[in-house]
């Protein structure tokens, strides 16, 4: 078939039908040696096709759990926010209640001094008053 003399036009010459069986049949090769390179190709295509099929469908259960881990996220944050604000706000408080129990011991131990001046001072109002009577 790939003798110099075998030509579509020299057998032209001979058979137009021939001529045109011989157009087919090579055509046919081409498209067989055609085909042998493509056909591995396509199923490369094919392959990477499904490949991206399965990567959107990972990338958008990622994007989901993102977004759900977003949403946690912030809810977290705030919970963070309103128990840090609680949390100044209760040592503000035990620290101004600590100064008034600081306070309150002095003035009780301040106080505990003039007790005994108190019931001494008592003790002669009653006897002034029990002499005087």
């Amino acid at each position: 078939m790939k003798g110099p003399s075998f030509t579509y036009e020299s057998l032209k010459s001979i058979s137009t039908a021939g001529a045109g069986l011989l157009k087919w049949v090579l055509a046919m090769v081409n498209y067989n040696n055609v085909a042998k390179t493509v056909e591995p190709k396509r199923k490369k295509v094919a392959e990477a096709e499904k490949n991206l099929r399965i990567a959107q469908k990972d990338l958008t259960n990622t994007k989901q759990q993102l977004h759900e881990l977003n949403t946690q996220l912030s809810t977290l944050r705030a919970q963070f926010e309103e128990k840090t604000a609680e949390q100044q706000d209760l040592k503000a408080k035990a620290d101004l209640m600590e100064r008034r129990l600081t306070a309150a011991s002095r003035l009780i131990a301040g106080l505990g001094s003039e007790r005994s001046r108190w019931n001494s001072d008592i003790e002669e109002l009653e006897r002034r008053k029990v002499c005087g009577a």
